[in-house]
């Protein structure tokens, strides 16, 4: 009985934003706002939770001082100062801009620019021709790369218009294809969850 009353109140919030997409009825579409925005509220409760959840993990790490120590006080420090700064000099005031963007976007574009070099030791990995898609991904790769860089229609018309035509229509069939096989993924579970043969998100296995 426990497991089995949000087993139903999930497939009936399903079935309800199902019905407010395919039908213009008033009652179902205020049903559905209605529903959106308890979403909302619960994300919000949610994301404070996980706030809470974080601080406790993170000071129970300083506390017991393992090795993580340091980082977990830059975390808790930086955390607490935000906060702090939103509260009481508001979130367009010139501390918290400078915080932001000196602080947190700088280290997010450290982050991506990190990133690079894990994309570039993949990408030599993957263009290692030693089969017939390997010299096929590495051709195709070099003619991107050519028909995008100014030097390829220097060299030769060809490459400009080839990379034009592989990003059109293999790609976007390939895109496309990707996207078709998510989508049927997504409906079928979601079938599972209303019918309740999907139980993860209660914490239980199928």
């Amino acid at each position: 009985m426990k497991s089995t009353v949000p087993v139903v109140i999930t497939a009936v919030i399903g079935i309800v934003m199902i019905l407010d997409f395919f039908l213009p009825v008033q009652s179902v579409n205020n049903m559905a706002s209605l529903l959106q925005s308890w979403g909302i509220v619960i994300s919000a409760f949610a994301m404070g939770l996980g706030a809470v959840n974080l601080l406790r993990r993170h000071t129970g790490i300083i506390a017991k001082g393992e090795k993580s120590m340091l980082y977990s006080l830059l975390l808790v420090g930086s955390m607490i100062l935000t906060i702090i700064v939103g509260l009481f000099f508001g979130t367009g005031s010139k501390l918290y801009d400078f915080l932001f963007t000196n602080i947190l976007s700088a280290a997010s574009r450290t982050l991506y620019a990190s990133i690079a070099f894990y994309i570039l030791s993949a990408a030599y990995r993957a263009f290692v021709a030693k089969n017939l898609d390997g010299w096929i991904l590495l051709l195709t790769g070099v003619v991107i790369m050519l028909g995008t860089a100014p030097i390829g229609a220097v060299i030769s018309k060809f490459f400009p218009a080839a990379s034009q035509w592989i990003q059109d229509i293999p790609n976007t069939a390939g895109m496309r294809a990707i996207m078709m096989g998510a989508a049927l993924g997504v409906v079928s579970s979601a079938v599972k969850t209303f019918l309740g043969y999907d139980k993860s998100y209660l914490g239980q296995g199928e």
